[in-house]
């Protein structure tokens, strides 16, 4: 039997003749299967269905766009605002949901959002690489990347702004180092991520302080300077990208939108929208990334080895992950790949000390058959995750987490019902019911101001001082309530005029006035 020997360093690879023997020595160091096998399994990091409530309302209004041919601009689900206006920043997202669920379901959706955000972190990996971090520290980077934006992912339209950013920066990071082409996609982008989602600004705030640093840069002589004509040209890109991003339905107005948003949500008691609370074990990853990240910004400064784009953009992007918990992603974008870079620096320093060399590994049927176990175990892993992801889209998937008993019930009365729910719920109802009924509030928070909020609070706190929640419920033409068992839903139990229906997976349903059209209804 022939071997050959191939090293285990991933710099300097001599492939055995032809593809097989390519794949055999890269399967056959146990590192480069170990980071092939992370780089698969961060697809499953996006693999979610039902985590974000707000995927029903982002459906309804696709239908509603594609049935009318135009995009809505005033409100159309709620009893509370309806017919206000709204600023559809997200109606290609909303288009876009629709249209895969005519074709195939909540299932499709969830599964095209996983292959987006995946690609984010295919972004971060050639990104990492780039920047001469070797296939273990991208591996951990990877990984801890993952854990930490774990949480703000999913099927909502949020993770195009971060996958956007995630190649925004290698494209970006690629022209100055080498120049090309692909930098002038980047007006293109902007303008397709302008009608997906407005955490375009983030985008285009990041080119801009590029542009700016890396001008500084070359004027005091920090850092590793790129070439002055490929600092003007991302220059010109960002300019172009400024105007690009005004082809959407309401012009330039997205700008005073977006940058007003952060101000606005963060105020209304959203926990997405309020600084991360790291008492929550599901953050963890994201402060072990934030303080692991400081730190070797820290060391490379002492060995004068840090470059200021990396210190100035990640420590805005930290700040903006400090500040509201959405915006983990953004700097999960900005700061992995630095830190994967970082990592492997510091491992290098500490293998010269000890005077360590890459040891060399045998191309054998043994050991190339470990490194495919090590990558099929992550095939696998997706594939079972994909396999959940179709169970959890069904109906019956759906129904175990939300209220779908109650709200087909709603739906089948002979009078349009203005309902209350939770506001976790508000989306799914309203999907449901429309345009039979509406609710009170639900995820599109944009559209409800914050004293529209304290209301919501008052009620489904049951408020005793004045006016109490029972009375700005009333006072609401609130026709039904499904809520969650509690103080809200015992105070109706309690009052005359309200009739209990039924109950659906914890929350009860209450009507008011006549309740014949429910007669013989049970979930």
């Amino acid at each position: 039997m022939s071997i050959v020997r191939a090293p285990v360093s991933s710099a300097g690879t001599h492939a055995a003749p032809g593809p097989w023997g390519q794949v055999a020595t890269f399967l056959v160091d146990p590192r480069r299967a170990l980071c092939a096998a992370v780089v698969v399994l961060t697809a499953v990091v996006g693999v979610d269905a039902l985590g974000d409530p707000d995927v029903w309302w982002h459906l309804r209004l696709g239908q509603w766009a594609l049935a009318n041919h135009r995009v809505p601009t005033s409100e159309l689900l709620s009893y509370t605002v309806n017919g206000s206006p709204v600023v559809p920043h997200e109606w290609l997202s909303d288009v876009l949901f629709a249209a895969l669920a005519a074709a195939g379901g909540l299932f499709l959706v969830a599964l095209f959002m996983a292959a987006v955000c995946w690609s984010g972190f295919i972004a971060i990996g050639l990104r990492s690489r780039m920047r001469g971090a070797g296939v273990l520290a991208i591996a951990a980077g990877l990984a801890l990347a993952a854990k930490a934006a774990e949480p703000v992912l999913g099927t909502r339209p949020q993770v195009f702004t971060f996958a956007f950013v995630c190649w925004l920066l290698f494209v970006v990071e690629r022209h100055l180092r080498r120049g090309g082409r692909a930098v002038w996609l980047l007006p293109l982008l902007f303008v397709l991520w302008a009608n997906l989602h407005a955490g375009f600004v983030a985008g285009l705030g990041l080119l801009a302080a590029i542009v700016v640093i890396e001008a500084v840069k070359r004027v005091v002589h920090i850092g590793e300077l790129a070439d002055t004509a490929r600092i003007r040209t991302v220059g010109v890109v960002t300019g172009l990208s400024v105007v690009a991003a005004c082809l959407n339905p309401v012009g330039p107005a997205i700008y005073r939108f977006a940058l007003s948003e952060a101000t606005t949500e963060g105020s209304k008691g959203i926990i997405e929208w309020a600084p991360p609370n790291f008492a929550d074990p599901g953050l963890w990853a994201l402060l072990a990334l934030l303080v692991t990240f400081a730190m070797l910004l820290l060391r490379a400064a002492l060995r004068r080895r840090l470059d200021p784009r990396d210190a100035v953009l990640g420590g805005i992007a930290a700040v903006m992950a400090l500040l509201a918990v959405r915006n983990t992603s953004i700097f999960v974008a900005v700061a992995a790949p630095v830190w994967s870079a970082l990592i492997a620096d510091a491992a290098r320093g500490i293998s010269k000390r000890r005077g360590s060399r890459p040891s060399r590994a045998l191309v054998t049927p043994s050991t190339v058959g470990i490194g495919a176990l090590i990558v099929a175990a992550a095939v696998g892993a997706v594939a079972y995750s994909v396999t959940r992801l179709q169970t959890s889209a069904s109906a019956q998937g759906v129904a175990a987490v939300y209220p779908a008993c109650a709200a087909d019930v709603l739906a089948e009365s002979s009078t349009p019902q203005r309902v209350f729910t939770q506001y976790a719920d508000g989306g799914f109802v309203a999907n449901r019911i429309w345009p039979r009924g509406f609710v009170y509030i639900y995820g599109n928070s944009e559209t409800f101001s914050l004293s529209m909020f304290q209301r919501y609070y008052r009620i489904a706190n049951d408020a005793q001082t004045a006016p109490t929640g029972l009375q700005l419920l009333q006072q609401s033409g609130t026709t039904a309530v499904l809520f969650p068992r509690g103080a809200l839903t015992d105070q109706l139990a309690r009052t005359p005029g309200w009739t209990w229906v039924l109950s659906d997976d914890g929350r009860e349903l209450f009507v008011r006035g006549s309740s014949a059209w429910t007669a013989g209804t049970a979930c």
